[in-house]
């Protein structure tokens, strides 16, 4: 979330059009709460970028973007979408496993790993979400791993299978990442290297996120709440979701 630019996000999605449900359904809003289904503002980025007028014309509107909206969504390629599928179908045949199983996938040094639902407090209430946590993953005799850095070292993967996939799309995001990054300067008309060296090497980070169903709260939380409201920390936030939808946001206007 790059902070000096009004909160921003940016949602790394295919654009469908906005669906305004005609029944309170997994799909609507959570019981109690008012929305607005808006447009968000959708990018296609380049391959690579460099500082040309139609560069520089797209780095001004997605500053704009973030200004206005707070969030922004940018269009999947092919290839990132396939990475998509991959992940997502492992997110999903990790959280199938038996508790006991995900529960054993922990780290205290890397804080990686497996979160139950309800684990995680927001504002002093339990959040319903399942999730596993990916931080800097690195070999054990990295000088910053024996040093004892927090949030680095090995990844308590459950097996190849999820560790696989996840990988490369945090690789591919990382990438779109810096691509933002590289837009975002030209927009704001900073010199090169503003932004993006503050990102080499970067402690990117992925967190895998799963909802109960709407009808199986657990008795945590507010009934209807999957996490409740919050600021990211980052740099930058990219986010994907599922068809199920869900994503709230306070627009900065």
């Amino acid at each position: 979330m790059v902070r000096k630019m009004a909160s921003a996000a940016a949602a790394v999605a295919p654009a469908p059009q906005p669906h305004i449900p005609t029944i309170l359904n997994a799909s609507g809003p959570p019981p109690g709460h008012s929305v607005t289904v808006g447009n968000l503002q959708t990018f296609i980025l380049p391959d690579k970028v460099s500082d040309t007028e139609a560069n520089r014309k797209l780095g001004k509107a997605l500053v704009e973007a973030w200004q206005k909206d707070g969030i922004l969504q940018i269009s999947m390629t092919p290839e990132q979408h396939s990475l998509y599928k991959s992940a997502n179908y492992a997110s999903r045949r990790f959280f199938g496993k038996p508790y006991a199983q995900k529960a054993a996938c922990v780290d205290s040094q890397t804080y990686s790993g497996y979160i139950a639902s309800g684990e995680e407090l927001t504002d002093g209430i339990a959040d319903y979400s399942e999730i596993f946590t990916v931080t800097k993953d690195l070999e054990l005799d990295e000088p910053r791993v024996v040093a004892k850095w927090p949030c680095h070292g090995r990844c308590p993967w459950p097996d190849y299978e999820m560790q696989n996939p996840m990988q490369r799309y945090m690789q591919s995001l990382g990438g779109v990442g810096e691509t933002l990054l590289q837009l975002t300067e030209l927009g704001l008309g900073v010199p090169e290297g503003s932004l993006t060296n503050y990102t080499q090497d970067g402690w990117h980070h992925l967190r895998i996120l799963r909802f109960p169903a709407i009808n199986k709260t657990n008795g945590k939380g507010k009934e209807g709440r999957g996490i409740g409201s919050h600021t990211d920390y980052g740099l930058l936030v990219i986010a994907a979701a599922d068809d199920v939808g869900g994503k709230y946001f306070r627009s900065v206007q």
